[in-house]
């Protein structure tokens, strides 16, 4: 545990066998209780993203909720001595915003009681260290390579060179796990490099491969959020249910940019379940990671196809699928104006651009994205929702055409 050098003599106070509450300020909630191991010292070596915190003090963790069994403060109210009149004042906050403070024992045994009923055993993809093969390096890029003339190519090869030089570790406590686009809204990005199985036609038209979400930075943060998942995926879940109540969402779009992978469908099926209200519109174009997705009422699946993918619904229709709450999209190359019987029952309908060059007329007005009717796309998703409001996966196309 590490303090700022103004703490050093209050940690000096503490001893091996004190113990410590483990109070997550932005959720109001207790998390766990650590036991003092050794005594402070000052060291100012960097071991944590977030600053220096040079007073150091050894401890091991004694007990530990996951967030979804965190215990509100709230509901010890009638328990803790200085949340008396809470409602009506703000003033018992010091008692948590301070640290190290002292706290009576009768208070503290409260929390170590609650805590106690909330804990859980480890599980599965808690706490695993980050390992050599968790880490996004250069050579992660090299599994894929397209020319440069294309945006797939062109991305990779920025990316592939700035990872040769930098490993990405997982991101920091002050950093953000989600990412913000002005039509989808706030979502959950990772690399394309490391993560897609790209088709001919997304290869040329794939908008996640041009504007912000090629800058530097933004593939930066994509590799960290990627070895965050690939390092804890649960613990990685838990932290976008804190950020998606800290920005009062009404959904979050998984993949805005990059596909699933093992550890993200952990997270996924995690999130999902201890988060039902929760709204989780997941992208993705790799059947058999699609089809390990959990049937969750708050969890949508939607398949994006294009020409050169169309297979790609019959392999996902073959699988034994956990989820019936799924729909099709179809992406149109540049110019294409498809026979509407051949879109493999798709529920909605995108064009190159969100630009139709005429012909709407052939279609299913349901399916046709409001985004390729628009002059100004901003907030579109918002707006819409059919994507992650059930009306896409409950179209009347779709339905007669598979057997679930």
């Amino acid at each position: 545990m590490g303090f700022n050098q103004n703490k050093a003599q209050a940690a000096a106070r503490l001893v091996p066998g004190d113990r410590i509450l483990c109070y997550l300020t932005k959720v109001s909630a207790f998390v766990g209780v650590m036991e003092v191991t050794a005594s402070s010292y000052v060291d100012s070596s960097p071991i944590w993203s977030d600053g220096v915190f040079p007073v150091r003090l050894p401890v091991r963790i004694v007990t530990e909720a996951p967030l979804s069994e965190a215990v509100p403060i709230r509901s010890l109210s009638h328990k803790l001595s200085f949340m008396r009149n809470a409602e009506r004042n703000t003033g018992w906050t010091i008692h948590v915003r301070t640290s190290p403070r002292l706290w009576n024992a009768k208070d503290a045994a409260a929390v170590i009681k609650a805590l106690a009923r909330h804990a859980s055993a480890d599980v599965k993809g808690k706490n695993r260290p980050v390992n050599d093969s968790d880490k996004v390096t250069g050579k992660a890029f090299k599994k894929l390579h397209f020319a440069l003339s294309t945006r797939v190519g062109q991305v990779i090869s920025k990316s592939e060179s700035i990872f040769q030089s930098e490993t990405a570790q997982p991101i920091g406590s002050y950093d953000s796990a989600l990412s913000f686009n002005k039509v989808t809204g706030y979502s959950v990005n990772v690399p394309i490099a490391t993560t897609c199985q790209p088709t001919a036609v997304c290869i040329k038209t794939c908008y996640f491969a041009v504007g912000a979400p090629s800058w530097s930075n933004s593939l930066r943060h994509q590799a960290k959020v990627y070895a965050s998942i690939k390092a804890n995926p649960l613990a990685f879940a838990e932290r976008v249910a804190l950020e998606y109540d800290n920005l009062g969402l009404t959904f979050l779009r998984w993949n805005g940019g990059g596909d699933l992978f093992p550890e993200s469908v952990d997270a996924i099926n995690h999130l999902g379940r201890i988060r039902p209200d929760i709204v989780l519109w997941v992208v993705t174009r790799i059947p058999e990671y699609a089809a390990q997705i959990d049937q969750l009422e708050n969890v949508f699946i939607h398949f994006s196809l294009d020409k050169a993918s169309i297979a790609r619904r019959a392999q996902f229709l073959k699988l034994k699928r956990r989820s019936r709450n799924f729909f099709f999209s179809y992406q149109c190359e540049s110019g294409e104006l498809p026979d509407p019987q051949r879109l493999g029952h798709a529920a909605v309908l995108f064009f190159d651009n969100y630009n139709s060059s005429g012909g709407l007329k052939r279609f299913d007005k349901e399916i046709i994205c409001p985004l390729n009717k628009k002059e100004d796309i901003s907030g579109t998703c918002v707006k819409c929702r059919r994507c992650f409001n059930g009306d896409a996966v409950r179209y009347e196309g779709l339905a007669t055409a598979l057997t679930i």
